[in-house]
């Protein structure tokens, strides 16, 4: 809504009936600025001018000075101004008709009509009238009772037949004259007028009918003032007096030299001209005369559109009433002045008060510039989108003069901003499916150098139809639910940043959008949401095996460093080392699957045959061989196994012709190192391998294995490892691990809730075998529930499934491969295990704590090798599991070899 106007000129806080001058102000007020009149009213009580009624405001005025001492000045300031213009009247009666006039008749009939006023007034406040109407009430009825019960004096004092016509229309005349400054205004004052004339002509007939209504017409345009205006008008062109329209709001006959002094103001500031071109524009009857006055301005502008947004439409100093209101319609329903000069521009009629200003706008309408061009055309849409009780966006911009109307302002400078935004908000307005909204990200938008929240807003838009069409490509239900609540966090953004960031009329374009785009969005995630499982789920979870395609999710880091060390001509070899179940298999194979080069898988646990140096070359060999499919002969095991060096080096020099280099992916590594160590292969295996890396550097071994590999650096391996790079596998990260529970599967139909998910995270420590195992029991879980039992569990996953999976014997069973694991490899030294044991204490102990559990032990080269492994770390000074699940399982499950931790 548009705020109260602001008045410029003298605006005491508070009339003093002391105060000579203050009762002159008052009468300008009532004559020519009752807009200053009514905002004197709103600052003394903003709350009693809107709302006050009734017998509670009237006892409630009398305790504000302002409304108090305006009360009791009303009578003595109308008193005198009665005398000063009906004293000539028994004057001109003596003189044309010899009628003789009695003075105290005549005071008596004042005071009398001043009382009848007040009453008039106070009984107006009684039956409900606004605190406003009760002050204009008594403004209007003091002057209106006063001419009335002079002119009845006069008139009806002495026999009728004395008194000429003449002289009771001039007097009428000149009395409508007074009344027709009344702060209701001139279209009031001529209703006054011309039910005056009818009581005229009830009560003396028709005799000089066409005199007095000329008389009286006269009089309520306000005739009397305009030769003086006129004068002044002229005088205003060299500064020496301001112009009447500067300080009349009630001027009807247009009044020459008003356009040099606007010329001036708006070179001066424009922002100051403007606003002065709007307030004289509020007058009715001359808003003709300043519509060409605009039309001229705005069209001689270097970048009208910019002008239009920027000076006018974008306008805060130009966003007040231009009509003071005083009823509660005209609260709602009168416009500002940027809908005003927009529609004034545009030629439309812009009504203001009353209906009867229509009737003046089609008397002057030939006196305006009617010429379209473009930017009237486009004035007239954004007139359109913003004048009050206007038609919703989607029924004005499918017209046809809507889209010519922003299409052809091309021609402008930073027209195709406007044109092509405008055309964008026709397209958007317009979707009503979510395969519309889709498209959205398809439509081309401008740069914006006029409204660049405006491109903010459609950007965001063009966003949300990114999301849809992610929901459309989406074959997981799940992540076809987060595309769309994606969809919807964003346009509920957009409402908030449209609400305060854009201006009118594009605000109200794109808040009708996006209250058409939620609706459709909300639907389709029903429509998901309601999506009903009739057959057992199928477990997308794999825990144990190598995970690979869709379902192999994170580790993009490692990938990212495989990727870099592989990349120059010359690169090294590589140590994948982390512990058992951390997915070093699965990193392997996806290298494998991802890369262009030749990358040969070679898994030494699945290699059962190889018992000697020679069998595990010849394996490796063959390989290579069926990976490249060189053109030699088949390869001959007996020679393998009578010099295996000699054999695969010549069969390494054969392949040195290929273009392309060698990627020997060796897992389960450490199963040589136990070879070597039973005496099954030869020690002089890994400086053979080493000499291979040096010759060939198309030839890359990239071992896998558990953290002993990397260890091996420092023992006798330790020439074997010069110049290969490691690469740790440890925990997921939280948003892969998340991933990793909540889209297994493209088609994944339950879902978890936020609870859920971090209780998995926080005991298994992101640990992706763990996170697949109980994952997998909880789907047995379901499937059991649905279909054995006959119940029907909630699609939802909630915390309480987790502890459910948790508390179960059978998980640790399941999962016995990881924990023994764990336990098994901590067991190569005596004091490991005791560490473990000793750490099952929730809180974790501190080094001193352990070593008074521990005591004689030396603890440093233990507790490194446990952090190394990634089984325990150090928080807040004190050392914890890593995982939470294994601190459970070693106090459930080596309970008898807590002993020793039991008695201290």
């Amino acid at each position: 809504m548009p705020k109260f106007p602001v008045y410029e000129g003298e605006l005491p806080a508070c009339l003093s009936p002391f105060n000579p001058r203050h009762y002159w102000l008052l009468i300008y007020w009532v004559f020519f600025r009752p807009t200053a009149f009514k905002c004197y009213l709103y600052q003394a009580d903003e709350e009693l001018y809107k709302n006050g009624k009734g017998k509670e405001t009237l006892l409630k005025i009398l305790h504000i000075p302002a409304y108090r001492y305006l009360y009791l000045m009303i009578p003595i300031a109308i008193f005198i101004l009665s005398l000063l213009i009906t004293a000539p009247l028994p004057l001109l009666a003596y003189l044309t008709g010899g009628i003789l006039f009695d003075i105290s008749e005549w005071v008596f009939i004042l005071i009398l009509g001043i009382i009848f006023s007040i009453v008039f007034g106070v009984a107006m406040s009684i039956m409900g009238c606004k605190i406003i109407g009760v002050a204009s009430g008594v403004v209007f009825s003091v002057t209106a009772s006063i001419a009335f019960g002079t002119a009845v004096s006069t008139a009806f004092g002495t026999p009728l037949d004395i008194m000429s016509d003449i002289e009771y229309f001039i007097a009428f005349g000149v009395i409508l004259s007074t009344i027709s400054g009344i702060a209701v205004g001139i279209i009031f004052s001529m209703a006054i007028s011309v039910i005056g004339a009818i009581i005229l002509i009830i009560t003396l007939g028709f005799t000089s009918i066409y005199l007095g209504i000329a008389i009286i017409t006269l009089g309520s345009m306000r005739a009397i003032f305009y030769p003086i205006q006129w004068f002044l008008s002229l005088l205003s062109r060299v500064s020496i007096v301001k112009h009447p329209f500067y300080w009349d709001e009630f001027v009807v006959f247009p009044l020459t030299d008003i356009q040099p002094s606007l010329e001036r103001r708006l070179q001066t500031n424009e922002q100051q001209g403007l606003t002065q071109l709007a307030t004289i524009m509020a007058n009715p009857f001359q808003r003709w005369q300043m519509q060409r006055f605009f039309y001229k301005h705005s069209h001689n502008q270097p970048q009208p559109l910019y002008f239009i947004y920027n000076t006018i439409v974008n306008n805060p100093k130009l966003d007040y009433y231009i009509f003071v209101p005083v009823e509660p319609e005209q609260w709602k329903n009168t416009p500002n002045y940027n809908q005003l000069l927009l529609g004034e521009l545009a030629s439309k009629y812009v009504k203001s008060h009353d209906d009867t200003e229509k009737l003046v706008w089609h008397l002057t309408k030939r006196f305006r510039n009617n010429q379209p061009t473009p930017l009237t055309e486009f004035a007239g849409l954004l007139y359109e989108l913003t004048k009050i009780n206007r038609e919703d966006p989607a029924t004005i911009l499918n017209q046809s003069w809507a889209k010519e109307a922003y299409t052809n302002v091309n021609q402008y400078p930073n027209g195709e901003e406007i044109s092509q935004s405008f055309a964008a908000f026709t397209t958007y307005i317009n979707y009503q499916t979510i395969n519309d909204i889709a498209n959205a990200a398809q439509i081309t938008l401008p740069d914006h150098k006029i409204r660049p929240n405006v491109l903010t807003a459609l950007n965001q838009l063009q966003a949300t139809g990114s999301e849809i069409t992610t929901y459309q490509k989406s074959t997981s239900r799940t992540r076809k639910l987060e595309a769309l609540s994606r969809a919807n966090d964003n346009l509920e953004q957009l409402k908030n940043y449209v609400a305060t960031e854009v201006t009118e009329p594009e605000r109200y374009i794109l808040e009708a959008i996006i209250d058409q785009w939620q609706p459709i969005i909300t639907t389709a995630s029903g429509e998901i949401a309601r999506f009903q499982i009739t057959e057992p789920i199928t477990d997308p979870y794999i825990a144990g095996n190598p995970v690979s395609g869709t379902l192999f999710v994170g580790r993009e880091d490692i990938l990212r460093q495989f990727t870099s060390l592989w990349k120059p001509e010359k690169c090294p070899s590589i140590v994948l080392f982390g512990h058992r179940r951390m997915g070093k298999t699965s990193i392997l194979q996806n290298l494998r699957s991802q890369s262009q080069a030749n990358l040969i898988y070679f898994n030494m646990q699945l290699e059962v045959s190889i018992k000697t140096t020679g069998d595990f070359l010849h394996s490796l060999a063959i390989e290579i061989y069926d990976e490249l499919e060189p053109d030699l002969p088949e390869l001959n095991k007996a020679q393998f196994i009578d010099d295996p060096y000699l054999t695969f080096k010549r069969f390494l020099k054969k392949l040195d012709k290929q273009p392309q280099r060698i990627f020997i992916l060796i897992d389960e590594f450490e199963a040589i190192e136990q070879a070597i160590n039973e005496g099954r292969m030869e020690p002089y295996l890994l400086e053979y391998l080493r000499g291979l890396i040096i010759t060939y550097n198309w030839f890359i071994i990239t071992l896998a294995g558990l953290h002993t590999l990397n260890e091996m650096r420092h023992d006798y391996w330790h020439p074997f490892f010069q110049g290969i790079e490691s690469i740790h596998v440890s925990f997921l990260s939280d948003h892969s691990a998340r991933q990793l529970i909540t889209e297994p599967d493209p088609d994944f139909p339950l879902e978890y809730t936020k609870e859920a998910i971090d209780k998995i995270l926080q005991i298994t420590h992101n640990q992706p075998y763990l996170i697949q195992r109980i994952c997998k029991n909880m789907i047995r879980n379901f499937n059991e529930q649905m279909f054995n039992n006959k119940t029907k569990p909630s699609q939802i996953l909630t915390i309480t499934d987790v502890q459910t999976v948790i508390d179960s014997k059978d998980f640790y069973r399941d999962a016995t491969a990881y924990f023994n694991g764990i336990w098994t490899q901590a067991n190569t030294d005596k004091i490991q295990p005791q560490i473990l044991k000793a750490l099952i204490q929730i809180e974790g102990l501190t080094l001193q704590e352990l070593q008074q559990k521990l005591p004689e032990q030396n603890l440093t080269e233990a507790i490194k090798i446990l952090k190394q492994h990634d089984v325990i770390r150090q928080q807040d000074g004190k050392y914890i599991y890593n995982v939470e699940l294994m601190r459970w399982w070693v106090l459930q499950y080596c309970s008898e070899t807590c002993e020793v931790l039991e008695t201290s």
